[in-house]
């Protein structure tokens, strides 16, 4: 798989030269995490340049008027999102990419069904709901979290109180930075975090990292399936 180039980098618009920095990226868009609680899902089409930084060819209100969302939004993943159709048909064995047909799109408790307690991309928030961040990474004890300010805070699951829409964990700030590290520092599993990347792109993905038409991006593994098809 051809690794992504924006994951992690800082931003910059054309009229400001720190706007924040990649958290994720889509074959189609990169996600954006910039100071106070701000969050621009960006398309890839708007990337100007890409070097130590990725410079975003509009003034930052231009892209605050466009792109500008919640924080408190789902971050886009390789899974398919449950609430996204109303299809009840079964879960296929393998991971569906995220721009399958309806048919394949799945409902909640088939994707809970799919992926029992996991915690992956859910909003974290602090005893007194302060907002913390979105997990990048589960492991078997900790929550790999990416918050604000290029913050990043592995935290050990035994500091969670509650699950529901979002993690709650049992400490509010300034403890909660007793599990801050550098946000390049290796997962706790011991890979790169350059790994957490990968999670954009769905299993079968062989194309380029980005993406004209998405219909052409996607191929099946097994190359006697794919000449059948043509």
């Amino acid at each position: 798989m051809t690794s992504g180039k924006y994951f992690n980098k800082g931003v910059k618009s054309l009229d400001s030269p720190d706007m924040g920095h990649v958290v994720r990226e889509t074959p189609d868009k990169i996600i954006v995490f910039g100071g106070k609680d701000e969050r621009y899902d960006i398309p890839i089409s708007e990337v100007q340049q890409v070097g130590a930084n990725v410079l975003i060819g509009r003034t930052l209100e231009e892209i605050v008027k466009r792109y500008k969302v919640s924080r408190e939004e789902p971050l886009p993943t390789s899974r398919v999102d449950p609430w996204s159709s109303p299809s009840r048909e079964p879960l296929p064995t393998s991971r569906v990419d995220p721009w399958s047909s309806p048919s394949s799109r799945i409902d909640l408790g088939t994707y809970e069904r799919q992926y029992p307690k996991t915690l992956f991309n859910k909003g974290v928030r602090a005893k007194n709901e302060d907002h913390v961040g979105h997990i990048m990474k589960e492991t078997d004890d900790k929550i790999v979290v990416f918050g604000d300010s290029n913050y990043r805070f592995d935290i050990p699951k035994s500091r969670i109180i509650a699950v529901g829409m979002n993690v709650i964990l049992g400490m509010d700030f300034p403890e909660i930075f007793k599990y801050q590290v550098d946000k390049n520092a290796p997962l706790p599993t011991g890979e790169s975090v350059e790994k957490l990347k990968d999670e954009a792109y769905p299993e079968g993905y062989h194309g380029p990292k980005e993406y004209e038409d998405k219909s052409k991006l996607v191929y099946p593994k097994d190359d006697k399936q794919n000449q059948s098809h043509n």
